[in-house]
C-alpha cells in the first residue's frame, strides 16, 4: 500500500505542531497548512528534515477565502496529491463577556472555526469519495459541551463543529469515510497564554490525573482515528482532558 497523505490545518500552532510531528514520525506524507505564520511551519519542516524525515509540504491559505481554497485544491491536483486524512485543527479565539464582545469578534471566530472547516472539508470530500476512503478528524474543545465565562463565540463555534461531525458521519459513511472529533481540555499553547498560573493550578486540581494534557496526547488520539484499523469507528467525540469530564 502506498503512503497515506494527511492535511493538517493550523500546523503552526501548539496542538497542530504536535499532531504534525506525530504523523511525520508515523510515516505519513504530511501537508502542513498555515494562514499567517509561514515561518513557524517552515521551521517545523526544517526541524523534522534535520532528523531525517521527508515527504513534508507547506501550503498556505485563508480557509475562509473560497478563491484561495480553490487554488489550493488545483495545486494539489497538479501535484497528484490526494488527501486521505484531513485534520481540521485551525482555529482562533477572541474571548470577552457578552457585554464587551463586538459583533466582529463573534463573527470572526465563527467564520474561521466553523465556516473555514466546512469550506475546506467540502473541497476534499470528492477526493475521498473517489477512492472510497477517508478520515476526517475535527479538533473541538471541552467548551463545546460545557460553558465558561467570556467564551460564547468560541464555545458556540466548537459545538457547531461537533454537530458537523455527526451529520458528516452519516453522509459520508457509505463512501468509506469516517468522521470523528477530538476535544482537548486546557493545554498550554499560545491560544491559552492568558490563563494565569493560579487558574491553571485550580484547573489541575479538578483533573483526575492531576496534570494538564499535552499536544502529544491529542496527537495520539488523532493518529488512532486516522489509522485504517479504526475504520469501524465514526461519529465519535473523544475528550482528551485527563478524565475531567
Amino acid at each position: 500500500m502506498s503512503k497515506r497523505t494527511v492535511f493538517i490545518t493550523g500546523a503552526s500552532g501548539g496542538i497542530g505542531r504536535a499532531i504534525a510531528k506525530r504523523f511525520i514520525v508515523d510515516g505519513y506524507k504530511t501537508i502542513l497548512h498555515y494562514n499567517t505564520h509561514k515561518n513557524r511551519v517552515k521551521e517545523l519542516k526544517d526541524e523534522m528534515e534535520s532528523e531525517g524525515y521527508e515527504d513534508m509540504y507547506v501550503f498556505g491559505a485563508n480557509l475562509t477565502n473560497p478563491k484561495e481554497l480553490d487554488t489550493l485544491v488545483k495545486r494539489l491536483e497538479k501535484d497528484d496529491i490526494v488527501i486521505d486524512v484531513l485534520i481540521n485543527n485551525a482555529g482562533i479565539k477572541m474571548d470577552a463577556k457578552i457585554d464587551d464582545m463586538t459583533d466582529d469578534q463573534f463573527k470572526s471566530v465563527i467564520e474561521t472555526n466553523v465556516t473555514g472547516t466546512f469550506m475546506l472539508t467540502k473541497r476534499f470530500i470528492p477526493m475521498m469519495k473517489q477512492q472510497n476512503y477517508g478520515r476526517i478528524i475535527n479538533i473541538s474543545s471541552g467548551l463545546a459541551q460545557h460553558g465558561s465565562v467570556g467564551k460564547i463565540n468560541y464555545g458556540a463555534s466548537k459545538a457547531a463543529v461537533e454537530n458537523m461531525t455527526k451529520n458528516l458521519a452519516y453522509e459520508l459513511g457509505p463512501y468509506g469515510i469516517t468522521v470523528n472529533t477530538v476535544a482537548p481540555g486546557l493545554i498550554e499553547t499560545e491560544m491559552t497564554k492568558d490563563v494565569t498560573d493560579k487558574e491553571k493550578e485550580a484547573y489541575i486540581q479538578k483533573i483526575p490525573i492531576r496534570r494538564l494534557v499535552e499536544g502529544k496526547d491529542v496527537a495520539q488520539v488523532c493518529a488512532f482515528f486516522a489509522d485504517e484499523r479504526s475504520g469501524s469507528i465514526s461519529n465519535q467525540v473523544v475528550g482528551v482532558n485527563g478524565g475531567l469530564r
